[in-house]
């Protein structure tokens, strides 16, 4: 009995040694910063293990087959893993995540001729380097870098010329770090004036995509003064429209709704028009007056995410509260300037005799022909 026990036991292991990898390997990163604090990673790791969501050492060769031999599967999942990787592969410098560059990163295609030219018996692991870049701050004092989990653990090499350098092997969830100043670390004081500094860039940005980049902008603006029955009612619909877009604008930059093409720019320019028609009718009821800019509002959120789409793969997703605060801040002040300064300019021609309905109707119907025409242009655009 204990015969069997023994020659059973031998058998199981090894069936498990024929099913296992024949010869893992572990990942392996080398990270590079130059004197510019120009930061390259290069990482090393068994693509079709990372493909199917394990470790070199966990993927067995049977189930690696069945996936490589699934054409359409490999490189549905190349993508999908692809963009998992760049992902969670995080770098942070002084605790703030940088924005990196995928600059490499093998196709599923590319993997399968690698392992075919390897030969039947040493088709697996497929080893490829992927590589990264990313700009570190110039007072960066600290980098660390974490790893996707599939990875398993990752030998790293972290070095900044010649000065500063740690070899660690880092474990999944764990992270490398690399002191590359002796300057010392940044007081309260000055985290506070980083954090403002950057809510303040975030507003200048959301002010100037009204003024001066969003002439359209003010258009809608103005129709929706025109609208109004004093300044108060019209910053109060502004703070109503800026709801809106801010609800649309968030859900993009969260990732929870996908960015919209330009097919959302003829879009606004018939908000426009139409703002500016009713304005001109003028019947409009008090829950109207609020719904109407809410419901544009969500729309101009879709536009702003759209023209805004390669700055937020750049804006840093740590400070999420920042650029949603600041950038619909920057926007709202510059509503608010528009309607300010329509006030007062239709204020000084009134006082200069000119008849304010008149006046309010002919700029009605000024703001709804540029609306509806910006409208025609940009379709015919994008159909020619």
């Amino acid at each position: 009995m204990l015969k069997g026990f023994f020659i059973g036991a031998l058998t199981l292991l090894l069936s498990l040694k024929a099913l296992a990898h024949p010869d893992w390997k572990e990942a392996s990163c080398i990270g590079i910063i130059d004197d510019k604090n120009h930061l390259t990673l290069s990482i090393k790791f068994d693509v079709p293990a990372y493909y199917l969501g394990k470790t070199s050492q966990a993927a067995g060769v049977d189930e690696l087959d069945d996936f490589m031999f699934n054409r359409q599967l490999l490189i549905q999942r190349s993508e999908e893993k692809k963009e998992e990787f760049s992902k969670n592969l995080l770098v942070r410098a002084d605790g703030e995540i940088i924005t990196k560059k995928l600059i490499s990163f093998p196709s599923g295609v590319e993997v399968k001729e690698r392992s075919k030219q390897q030969g039947e018996a040493d088709r697996y692991p497929v080893l490829y380097t992927v590589v990264f870049s990313a700009d570190l701050p110039a007072d960066a004092r600290e980098v660390e870098i974490s790893f996707p989990s599939e990875l398993g653990i990752v030998f790293t090499n972290l070095r900044k010329e010649m000065t500063y350098q740690v070899v660690v092997g880092v474990e999944p969830g764990k992270t490398a770090d690399l002191v590359i100043s002796d300057k010392s670390p940044p007081s309260a004081w000055d985290k506070i004036t980083q954090s403002t500094n950057r809510l303040m860039s975030f507003i200048h940005e959301g002010f100037n995509h009204v003024i001066p980049d969003g002439w359209d902008h003010c258009l809608f603006m103005l129709a929706m003064f025109l609208g109004a029955a004093s300044v108060t009612q019209a910053l109060k619909r502004s703070l109503i429209f800026t709801l809106g877009h801010s609800i649309t604008l968030s859900l993009v930059v969260l990732e929870l709704l996908p960015s919209i093409s330009v097919w959302i720019e003829p879009v606004i320019a018939f908000t426009i028009g139409v703002g500016a028609v009713l304005a001109y009718w003028g019947k409009a009821s008090n829950r109207q007056m609020l719904t109407v800019p809410f419901f544009f509002g969500l729309i101009h959120g879709l536009g702003f995410a759209a023209a805004v789409t390669d700055n937020l793969k750049d804006w840093d997703k740590s400070n999420i509260l920042s650029i949603l605060v600041g950038f619909n801040l920057g926007v709202e002040s510059a509503q608010a300037s528009v309607i300010f300064a329509s006030a007062i300019l239709i204020t000084l021609l009134v006082k200069m005799k000119v008849d304010e309905s008149k006046l309010s109707k002919a700029l009605c119907l000024t703001v709804a022909l540029a609306g509806f025409s910006v409208m025609v242009m940009r379709v015919w655009d994008l159909l020619s």
